[in-house]
């Protein structure tokens, strides 16, 4: 396979880009004409975004949004591939519960928050159980279609060697599946990411998305811009360590170079 050459104009045009958002960005505040409570200038968001660096509630903000997500990542792979492994020994059990994870996987679960607000309150226990059975249904569908697809041969060969069934599971069908398991793992990462602070932001006392929320609700708006920052460094961070824990050792170096 032919290795990847990252073009000399690859940082060149990333940095054209986001001067060509702060100059669209500095435009609105100038000649456009937006208000700066739509709209706050730059230098008053660096400064927001100063202070907010500097003040420890801050970091604990920060940090129970983390937990919030990583908890219910957690959740989600270990009993989203655990669902899919099990569904997908039996054709009738693959039958029955594709159906169900495509429909889990497509539904507007936003509907059912309210049901987690009711159950487990506003505080981390329902985004954290929210965040986990959204992110279950793209990890349970994607295990079941890797494991389901896995070469009848290959597990005749396996039996015909005399390999017991853990043998198979493990051997066999898990390094086979592993692909379509991890962008299952991968798209389950993101919706966690994204129903967790969605969920802060909509019924929360804690955490970056409720900060996001309360500083838009007040009209402050550089904090809030501020705030949307630091959740895309956040989520940056997550994924850059989900994408580190999937990719083999032998390629990370490859997806570095990519990446640069």
């Amino acid at each position: 396979m032919k290795e990847h050459k990252n073009s000399p104009l690859v940082w060149p045009l990333r940095a054209l880009g986001l001067g060509a958002l702060l100059g669209v960005w500095a435009f609105g505040n100038g000649p456009g004409g937006i208000s700066p409570l739509v709209l706050p200038t730059i230098p008053r968001v660096v400064e927001a975004l100063g202070e907010a660096l500097s003040q420890f509630s801050t970091y604990e903000a920060a940090a129970i949004t983390f937990g919030e997500i990583l908890a219910a990542f957690i959740l989600a792979a270990v009993f989203g591939l655990a669902a899919g492994f099990w569904a997908a020994r039996t054709p009738l059990r693959m039958q029955v519960f594709q159906s169900i994870f495509v429909w889990g996987y497509l539904a507007p679960l936003i509907l059912f928050y309210p049901i987690f607000i009711l159950s487990f309150g506003t505080g981390v226990g329902s985004k954290i159980g929210y965040g986990a059975v959204s992110a279950f249904f793209p990890i349970a569908y994607n295990s079941l279609r890797a494991f389901a697809t896995v070469q009848p041969t290959m597990l005749k060969v396996a039996k015909a060697f005399g390999a017991s069934s853990f043998q198979t599971d493990f051997l066999i069908k898990l390094p086979s599946a592993l692909p379509l398991i991890s962008s299952g793992v991968r798209i389950g990462a993101g919706a966690s990411m994204i129903t967790v602070i969605f969920a802060e932001m909509l019924a929360s006392t804690a955490g970056l998305g409720y900060q996001l929320a309360l500083n838009s609700q007040t009209f402050a708006a550089p904090q809030a811009f501020a705030m949307i920052i630091l959740l895309m460094a956040l989520v940056g961070v997550l994924q850059g360590l989900v994408n580190l824990l999937l990719t083999p050792r032998r390629d990370r170096g490859k997806i570095t170079n990519i990446a640069h």
